[in-house]
């Protein structure tokens, strides 16, 4: 790449459309990096601390990635007049317009995705997700074999030719340099990208009856809780959890787990697994909103309401706030009271009937389902009344307090 050509002046058209063509190609790069170190989990874990400026970073550059379309968009129709007898550069360059506008597009819904419905919020994501695990590998081979480099590659092979004539003979290869090394440039892309794609792709198929594995847990209880229903009355989740921590998943047995509620309350608790599970619960359905744009529908919740373990602990009229601690010692949110006190706030133990897995917070998860689910802490195992608010880990790191979900 000739960096010269960004402060060039009175460039002729196709030196134009190549500034263009690089600026998009840094920018796109940038928005490639940006993305997939949100999307790792181990960068999730292990540097919490930066990913809202992470992510701040990448909604700006996905921004800045829309002047240089906006500055083509004039000059399209002339370049299309110089592609007229290039079939295949004009289907490349439809096939890129159209990756960036879908990430463009469905980029934006997901980053104003409190302004706009839960269900366009989710719809954008998965058109994000499809034009990343399809686009980014179209991207870089159209990179890589449209290159300087690579057009070199055939030049050498064109100017050896000249002199020494090839004959065509068994011995002879049955592709050309450039063409080998494309299906190699390929190949190498799909070996990468496809069990990535078959991963993101897997909960959207629908289940073979009989071809699903078992479930694994590390959690171990017993008595498992009996659910009051024998089918979720919800009619089963609509939708796939994306799972998220900031550790590693804990793991819980009967032997080791409690569930303490104290600060200020009149009458401090603490249950073990047995106590617990022989406590009065309720069944609600909901919906289950992430902030990073996906949902899931129609789940069946069983569990205590959050108000009946307040008013059974007694609320010291000193308490303002009601703040809640994982079982991985990392994590912890906090309520109002007027907030705890709302009727669909609950301490779920069953999930569609299930005890709730470990990764998506079981045994016992606090569920807010007019919040965003940084507010449902997982693997719940106190509850302190405080005076004074209490700021939560998102919440330090740049999430917003404002947590509902516009309905």
């Amino acid at each position: 790449m000739n960096w010269r050509i960004f402060i060039a002046r009175n460039l002729k058209f196709g030196r134009k459309l190549t500034r263009l063509h690089h600026l998009n190609a840094i920018l796109f790069l940038v928005l490639t990096v940006t993305g997939f170190v949100l999307f790792s989990s181990f960068y999730r874990t292990t540097f919490p601390g930066s990913r809202v400026l992470i992510k701040d970073f990448h909604v700006w550059i996905g921004i800045l990635s829309m002047l240089p379309v906006l500055f083509y968009m004039p000059k399209m129709t002339k370049h299309l007049k110089t592609l007229r007898k290039r079939k295949n550069h004009r289907l490349n360059l439809y096939t890129v317009l159209s990756i960036l506008a879908a990430l463009i597009i469905s980029g934006l819904l997901l980053t104003y995705h409190r302004q706009i419905p839960p269900q366009l919020s989710s719809f954008a994501l998965i058109v994000h997700d499809l034009a990343t695990w399809l686009g980014v590998p179209y991207v870089i081979y159209h990179s890589v074999t449209r290159s300087q480099w690579f057009k070199n590659i055939g030049k050498t092979r064109q100017e050896k030719m000249r002199i020494t004539p090839m004959l065509i003979d068994r011995e002879n290869p049955i592709l050309k340099r450039r063409s080998f090394l494309r299906v190699l440039t390929g190949g190498v892309l799909a070996v990468i990208f496809l069990p990535l794609f078959g991963n993101w792709l897997k909960p959207y198929l629908p289940t073979m009856a009989g071809s699903s594995s078992p479930k694994t847990d590390g959690n171990k209880f017993d008595p498992l809780p009996q659910p009051k229903n024998p089918e979720p009355i919800g009619g089963g989740r609509k939708g796939q959890f994306r799972n998220y921590t900031v550790t590693e998943v804990p793991t819980f047995t009967d032997e080791n787990w409690h569930f303490t509620i104290d600060g200020l309350v009149k009458k401090r608790q603490k249950y073990n697994w047995r106590e617990f599970v022989k406590l009065k619960r309720s069944v609600q359905v909901s919906d289950f909103h992430c902030v990073t744009g996906w949902s899931v529908y129609n789940i069946t919740w069983e569990g205590i309401p959050l108000k009946n373990i307040l008013q059974d602990s007694g609320i010291d009229q000193r308490a303002n706030y009601v703040k809640f601690y994982s079982g991985d010692g990392v994590y912890t949110d906090s309520l109002t009271i007027d907030q705890a006190m709302q009727d669909d706030m609950i301490v779920a133990v069953l999930m569609d009937g299930e005890l709730i897995p470990g990764q998506n917070g079981g045994p016992v998860r606090l569920i807010t389902p007019k919040m965003y689910a940084y507010k449902s802490v997982k693997w719940l195992n106190r509850i302190e009344l405080i005076e004074n608010e209490h700021v939560g880990f998102w919440e330090q790191r740049g999430y917003e307090k404002d947590a509902w979900v516009r309905s």
